[in-house]
């Protein structure tokens, strides 16, 4: 839901009206024309007549809360950004389904020359709770969300075994986390993503964030462990 401060507006009589969603929406974009684009004098305009060159690309979750260009404070342009449930890189098959994401990094790697590739998780996943949910209940992959999220069935299994804790949020938390690793191994099978990390240029990450302590975390893949950032 949008912030309630968005579904209000001031009448001529001086008392607030509500708005829609949409019209919040629409007066947003009209902030942004009026005040970042007159902000950056014409530059941000010229950066989108050129052609897109980010040098970093971001595969991210769709979840509305975790948007990476606002978490990284990036303008428009800096960074190339691809959005699907649970930041979940689906294992290279390319006879298989799964062909939307393949198609993005295929994009950001072979024709933007993106030299740092980050896949970026979040703490409170709620695209990884489901699938958690379905192997608490034993339920079947039988619909679109889960048949995506299956993906990351082993590492949830995984979680799920060791029982350290039945706190679900604790267990998402968890997955969120092995799913970075999962993410980054599926990387390094396409060809064309090792072929540039061969040649030295390209980098892989493997990025958290954590919405409880508001930290920025990066996956130390030698140890497994993750290491401050910011």
């Amino acid at each position: 839901m949008l912030s309630h401060s968005r579904h209000l507006a001031l009448r001529g009589d001086g008392t607030m009206q509500s708005k829609s969603d949409i019209d919040a929406l629409i007066d947003g974009f009209a902030s942004f024309k009026q005040e970042y684009l007159a902000r950056h004098h014409g530059q941000q305009k010229l950066k989108m007549q050129n052609l897109s060159t980010p040098r970093v690309m971001v595969v991210g979750c769709c979840d509305s809360r975790f948007d990476p260009a606002i978490i990284t404070n990036s303008d428009a342009g800096d960074i190339f950004v691809v959005r699907n449930v649970a930041n979940l890189i689906p294992p290279c098959q390319p006879d298989k389904h799964y062909q939307e994401t393949p198609a993005a990094l295929e994009y950001g790697v072979c024709y933007l020359d993106v030299e740092e590739l980050i896949v970026m998780g979040h703490g409170r996943c709620n695209g990884l709770r489901t699938l958690l949910h379905r192997l608490i209940d034993g339920s079947l992959a039988s619909h679109p969300l889960a048949e995506w999220t299956e993906i990351a069935e082993q590492a949830a299994e995984q979680v799920l075994r060791a029982g350290f804790r039945s706190d679900l949020d604790w267990q998402v938390d968890q997955l969120s986390r092995k799913a970075l690793s999962l993410s980054l191994n599926n990387l390094e099978r396409y060809p064309f993503i090792a072929a540039r990390l061969n040649e030295g240029t390209l980098r892989l990450r493997g990025w958290y964030f954590d919405p409880d302590s508001a930290a920025l975390e990066e996956l130390d893949r030698a140890s497994g462990q993750f290491r401050w950032l910011c």
